[in-house]
């Protein structure tokens, strides 16, 4: 255990090198490199990334990286991995929006382990080791939602692009079309990492994402179950590097979503 307190120490540290880079890159005109259908990244983005993967190179030489920007990187062999999301809500950035963050996790043979995210513009560092419970500004974070999925505000991912985009997009209407009715609000924010920090701090009472990458939620994940929420894939089984959707919830609206879902 006080193994993973080290590896949050140098995350919290690795995170703070992300912070100054975006600081001195704001203002600038921003490049933009286009992913696919919709996707793009700033420079800030690889920027951002290469900072966090030469500091984690000199502090953790062992660990190996997988990186939204750069890809994986390092020994295949370990048994922990960092996973980084160098700009977690990339489009808000570009637009302005203070919704977003940098999203730093620890898997250790594939469950997340450690967890810090920092939302630079709100000067928020959400931060989480197993074991050892979860905390905002170094303040402890402790999960009280509500026990009625109608009194429920639930965090859902965007629409979908890319591939099979028209599949996934009647996919998303029915399950809104199952859910709206259900709970007491749907919001879209624009940042996985961001939705599970703020579960963990009450701001929302639920997140779903039925389509996810884990540089987006391996950080996040933790943050919530140390909070005291759970988080599983859409079948109820515990998230982890293998997963692809993700259902966060306190246990008694965690169950009724998981049975609307089904």
């Amino acid at each position: 255990m006080s193994e993973l307190l080290e590896y949050l120490g140098t995350a919290e540290q690795a995170v703070a090198t992300a912070v100054e880079v975006i600081r001195k890159g704001l203002g600038a005109e921003r490049a933009i490199s286009g992913k696919g259908d919709r996707d793009f990244a700033t420079d800030l983005d690889y920027a951002v990334e290469d900072a966090v993967r030469a500091f984690l190179a000199k502090e953790t030489p062992d660990l190996p990286l997988l990186g939204e920007e750069r890809g994986r990187t390092g020994d295949e062999d370990s048994h922990y991995e960092w996973v980084l999301d160098p700009i977690d809500g990339t489009v808000n950035f570009a637009h302005g929006s203070p919704q977003h963050c940098i999203s730093l996790g620890l898997t250790r043979n594939g469950m997340p382990v450690v967890g810090v995210v920092q939302a630079p513009a709100a000067e928020e560092r959400f931060s989480a080791a197993v074991g050892h419970g979860a905390a905002l500004n170094k303040r402890p974070l402790h999960y009280s939602g509500p026990t009625d999925l109608a009194d429920a505000v639930v965090a859902m991912g965007d629409f979908p692009f890319g591939a099979d985009v028209e599949r996934r997009t009647q996919r998303r209407f029915a399950m809104l079309h199952r859910i709206v009715p259900k709970v007491q609000r749907i919001r879209m924010l624009g940042s996985a990492a961001l939705d599970l920090c703020w579960l963990a701090s009450g701001r929302v009472d639920a997140v779903v994402h039925d389509r996810i990458n884990l540089w987006d939620v391996a950080a996040g994940t933790v943050i919530a179950r140390e909070a005291g929420a759970l988080v599983t894939d859409l079948d109820g089984v515990d998230f982890s590097s293998g997963a692809i959707a993700l259902l966060a919830a306190g246990p008694a609206v965690h169950r009724a979503l998981l049975a609307e879902l089904a």
